[in-house]
């Protein structure tokens, strides 16, 4: 009886903690929805390099500005490109939990550096092509 009344209690405290899987499944999808987030102004990039060169074109003194917008513009890109390149969330399968803590911290900061880039340069580009 005694047994059973000790595995009734361990089961019960059991149940009160979330699993490890359970807030590694919750910070993976903070970290995607991070990348999610980006997509947008991500997907702007292309017509905003474009903008640049032909507000650059009918205007060749903001040459210098222009190119460098453009080049913050690609670096951001780029930056995008490698992180969805490199992240594996299927990674987490493979690891324990506080592994798979480890990894998406890191994946979490990568992609927080990619969503400041991408900003940025969008702001930067929309606000030139305002003027």
């Amino acid at each position: 009886m005694k047994k059973y009344l000790f595995l009734a209690l361990g089961v019960s405290l059991a149940a009160c903690q979330n699993p490890p899987s359970e807030d590694l499944s919750k910070f993976q999808k903070e970290v995607e929805g991070m990348h999610d987030k980006i997509m947008g102004p991500y997907m702007q990039i292309e017509d905003l390099r474009e903008g640049i060169r032909q507000q650059v074109a009918k205007d060749t003194t903001t040459r210098a500005q222009g190119d460098s917008l453009i080049l913050a513009l690609t670096k951001a890109e780029e930056g995008m490109n490698d992180w969805m390149a490199h992240y594996n969330g299927d990674t987490l399968l493979d690891l324990s939990a506080d592994q798979g803590r480890v990894y998406l911290e890191a994946e979490k900061k990568k992609v927080t550096a990619v969503e400041e880039q991408t900003n940025s340069s969008v702001a930067a580009a929309k606000a030139f092509l305002k003027k």
